[in-house]
């Protein structure tokens, strides 16, 4: 007798930090875990979170006031901070406006919340290849599709939480790592490496992921090249803090996709990482000869006595002669764009969805049109959402999103959420539990 095929609530694609955010919304707002479906390559959310951060050698996370698990906006990380380890350290911490929590931090706080509201007994463990719009006695609602071909569950509304596109490298540096005595020395920042003592590095980048390394390298008695270039000023990293809040985003869903679009240009190139100690490590590292700088484009990489010799046209005019390197570290992002993305693909190949600038031009509400209907959405989360969201690749803003959705799938069963003090009382419960966690993390912030 074959199985029944689970029919749920609400189903979330993907199983990183915006299915966690995602989870938290929906619980918070009134539904159940048996409501509830997470599905994804693996059940632990923070596997991907973490990898980036050891790749760039992350340790903590600077301050949000919303960049938290918490179902409810306060209290914030550093709030969070004094209140589980009280003294003067963390009220300098408070005070001072720099990182608000450790990486050790915030996995600390996500896994108690997601151990609180049942995240594990809401997932289900499948790579999903296709979600497909039916209808049915009970409404609309899509059908979610593994990797097999099987149908794994059925939902009334869907949200893709898919994370990031895949990492993009230069050209020459994309060759170079289908070299095998090269593949090991090209790395993205966000793969695991190693900066050697006495070795000398290219960083391809203008953005956080790029000073970080820069940092790494120095941090390790390296020497490095920081190579920004012309005509990439940065990665789309961050939005500035208008942008997060509710005047901010309505203004910005009041532009057309082209200005949005134009914005996003403006403002989420190059961020860089606030505070002073990158600024003194690079001051130190220029003093000492093991840190410049140069504005122009790798056009050749290969095998070398140190590894590789790689050669820069720089903007000026010229270029800087063979360069004999340890290893080259690209910090140039992700695709933007969604057919990049297997499952997105395939979406974008049936529904012809508007698209700007090879993005997903998604509407306020992120919903994937001509498929998303008030009655059964169809949402996306996270960096393909920039467009609609500006924010939408933080904590803040995928947990913008993860509201705006569990707002819409409650008022589509006909507003029957939680109440007032079980919201209360849940959201309490969180905040201890995040506190006992938070006493037993060491300190790195």
């Amino acid at each position: 007798m074959a199985t029944p095929v689970p029919e749920v609530e609400a189903c979330v694609v993907g199983g990183g930090l915006g299915a966690l955010m995602a989870h938290t919304a929906l619980r918070f707002r009134g539904l159940g875990c048996e409501d509830v479906a997470v599905v994804g390559a693996h059940d632990d959310p923070f596997a991907t979170y973490r990898r980036h951060a050891w790749g760039v050698g992350q340790r903590v996370t600077y301050a949000d006031p919303l960049g938290h698990f918490l179902p409810a906006d306060w209290p914030g990380p550093a709030v969070l901070d004094v209140v589980a380890r009280p003294g003067m350290a963390s009220l300098r911490r408070l005070a001072g406006g720099g990182p608000a929590a450790g990486v050790a931090d915030t996995v600390a706080q996500a896994r108690a919340v997601a151990r609180r509201l049942g995240y594990v007994r809401s997932f289900t463990r499948r790579v999903v290849a296709d979600v497909v719009r039916a209808t049915g006695p009970a409404g609309p609602h899509f059908g979610v599709y593994a990797d097999d071909g099987a149908l794994v569950l059925r939902a009334r509304h869907v949200l893709l939480a898919l994370g990031h596109g895949p990492p993009v490298f230069p050209p020459v540096l994309d060759a170079a790592r289908g070299h095998p005595l090269m593949r090991d020395r090209v790395v993205h920042a966000y793969e695991p490496k190693r900066y050697v003592r006495g070795g000398r590095y290219l960083v391809i980048g203008a953005g956080l992921a790029a000073v970080n390394e820069w940092v790494n390298a120095l941090a390790a008695g390296a020497e490095c090249i920081a190579v920004r270039r012309p005509d990439v000023e940065g990665e789309d990293l961050g939005a500035p803090q208008c942008l997060f809040e509710a005047l901010g985003i309505d203004a910005y869903s009041g532009l057309t996709h082209d200005q949005r679009l134009g914005i996003l240009g403006r403002v989420l190139r190059g961020a860089t990482a606030s505070g002073d100690a990158w600024r003194t490590a690079v001051i130190r590292g220029h003093h000492d000869g093991r840190f410049r700088e140069v504005v122009g484009e790798v056009t050749s990489v290969a095998p070398g006595p140190s590894g590789l010799v790689a050669d820069c046209a720089l903007a000026a005019g010229g270029d800087t002669g063979p360069l004999h390197v340890t290893g080259v570290t690209v910090a140039t992002g992700f695709d933007a764009d969604p057919r990049a993305v297997p499952l997105l693909a395939r979406l974008v190949l049936r529904h012809a969805p508007p698209m700007t600038g090879g993005r997903l031009a998604l509407p306020g509400n992120c919903g994937l049109v001509p498929v998303d209907q008030p009655a059964s959405r169809l949402c996306v989360a996270g960096f393909h959402a920039a467009l609609a969201v500006p924010h939408a690749d933080t904590l803040a803003g995928l947990k913008y999103v993860a509201r705006r959705f569990a707002d819409d799938v409650v008022r589509a069963r006909g507003g029957r959420g939680r109440g007032v003090g079980s919201r209360a009382r849940m959201h309490a419960a969180c905040v201890g539990s995040a506190l006992g966690d938070l006493r037993r993390t060491p300190v790195t912030a």
